[in-house]
């Protein structure tokens, strides 16, 4: 199959699986609200498909909850079918879907990722309580591990079997917990270097804003380092610059095959639409905001072009996947 064949089949695939998923819960509304999983002895409808039907204790907690909000609002059952709307983000939407906003809200979770979820709850309904003291747990340090003798040598890279090569390590996340529409609790896993910096930069804080707080602190540091950042030499000006994030929203706007944009707002640069090198001139009308997987696939296509110039769109395309599915 070529690109496209597979771009379809994949779709196809995508779109079962959201109809099975709905069928699904709605044979579960149903078998909830006649009381099935009594009869079978099971006390509720988690531990019925957790224990009989086999699913994870959080599989089992999303279907039970959605299978109790299309009971109650029906009209949940065709964002799910046609993807708008995501399984992990209902027990969210539960939260706070009622009679009186059931025209309105459920439109706020659409494409939402679990994050974005978890705010638009916050700002409907913030906590009560929000905690506001720094916490600092102290881990143990990892062994210490002696270095092993390699012998490097030099090898082909084999782009066709990208399963062989070293595995990257996994990145720690820093935990984010929307709390208000104002306030968002950060947890965050730091090293003993980062404390002392932070008490050291407290310190000096200290004589500039008495008693300040830890966010205080880093507000300022942040502040700093961007308008650091800010006055590095760009090739960008920066009027061109400003005008092309207020123009582009601070987001990535390669296009897709699918129709529409990229989207994402991390890791964004900005990009010329025809290369300096080509003679491409930094003008609005020429950069765009892209993401730095996106722009890292558009020098790809360029420099692809170059060494294949007379290949098809989508022999490029196929030649800069296999690129990034090797690094």
């Amino acid at each position: 199959m070529n690109a496209r064949e597979w771009s379809l089949r994949i779709a196809d695939l995508a779109r079962r699986e959201h109809c099975a998923l709905v069928d699904l819960l709605l044979a579960l509304a149903e078998f909830d609200r006649i009381g099935v999983h009594r009869h079978l002895g099971f006390p509720s409808l988690f531990d019925y498909l957790n224990r009989e039907v086999g699913l994870s204790r959080g599989s089992a907690y999303y279907r039970q909850v959605a299978a109790r909000l299309v009971g109650k609002f029906p009209e949940v059952v065709e964002p799910l079918r046609d993807g708008r709307l995501c399984i992990s983000n209902v027990p969210q939407l539960a939260k706070v879907m009622t009679e009186e906003n059931r025209a309105t809200v459920m439109r706020k979770f659409f494409h939402c990722s679990k994050q974005e979820a978890k705010q638009v709850v916050a700002e409907m309904l913030p906590a009560e309580v929000v905690p506001r003291r720094t916490v600092v747990t102290v881990g143990p340090l990892p062994a210490p591990v002696e270095p092993a003798h390699v012998v490097v040598q030099p090898v082909e890279l084999d782009l066709t079997h990208p399963e062989g090569m070293k595995p990257v390590l996994e990145v720690r996340r820093t935990v984010v917990e929307p709390l208000t529409e104002h306030e968002t609790r950060m947890h965050v896993t730091v090293s003993p270097a980062f404390m002392t910096l932070l008490k050291k930069a407290r310190a000096g804080q200290s004589h500039v804003q008495p008693g300040a707080t830890d966010e205080q602190v880093l507000t300022a540091a942040l502040d700093l380092l961007i308008e650091k950042q800010g006055k590095r030499k760009a090739s960008v000006p920066a009027k061109v610059k400003r005008e092309v994030v207020k123009r582009d929203e601070g987001k990535c706007q390669w296009k897709l095959d699918s129709g529409g944009v990229c989207g994402s707002t991390v890791r964004l640069e900005v990009d010329h639409v025809v290369p300096r090198g080509k003679g491409g001139p930094s003008t609005i009308e020429n950069c765009r905001i892209l993401c730095r997987l996106c722009r890292s696939r558009h020098n790809l296509h360029y420099a692809a072009s170059d060494l294949m110039p007379r290949a098809s769109v989508e022999t490029l395309s196929a030649w800069g996947l296999r690129i990034f599915d090797a690094a």
